[in-house]
């Protein structure tokens, strides 16, 4: 498991990891398949869009439509926190993203992008966990095949 670390300004500040990912992926000689990607928060969210300001824009807004920030939330009554809409808008996104990665490159579109959004009202440090595919091992020739046909 690899871990970064993200030094988030808080509220609908947003954090492209998608180089990070790659360079730690590639030093660590990671081998062909999917890599997890896990963002540790209940208050971040986790996605893989095109990073442009236009696009960032409509999923703020669109979020802020499905858990406005100025709404009365349960979780304010049960902890005395403020922040029921964070928590709402990390569920709505999750954070976790599995990603192919194959040839040292992430396998998707050039302009997407791994995003980091933290939702919460202050500053944090933000703990993203990397789960990079291992290099494959040397076939058995030995082995027996797990498949077996039916007749």
């Amino acid at each position: 498991m690899i871990e970064l670390t993200v030094a988030s300004s808080g509220l609908n500040s947003s954090y492209d990891l998608t180089d990070e990912i790659v360079n730690v992926l590639r030093q660590r000689g990671a081998g062909d398949g999917l890599v997890g990607v896990f963002a540790h928060g209940s208050t971040i969210g986790l996605v893989i869009m095109r990073y442009e300001p236009g696009a960032m824009q409509d999923l703020l807004r669109a979020l802020e439509r499905a858990a406005p920030d100025d709404a009365s939330y349960l979780h304010g009554l049960t902890t005395g926190d403020p922040n029921g809409f964070s928590h709402v808008r990390s569920s709505l996104l999750g954070t976790s993203v599995l990603v192919p990665y194959a040839g040292g490159e992430l396998a998707m579109s050039a302009t997407h992008r791994v995003v980091l959004i933290d939702f919460d009202l202050k500053p944090a440090t933000r703990r993203v966990l990397i789960d990079p595919p291992r290099l494959a091992e040397a076939p058995e020739l030995d082995r027996p095949s797990p498949v077996t046909a039916l007749s």
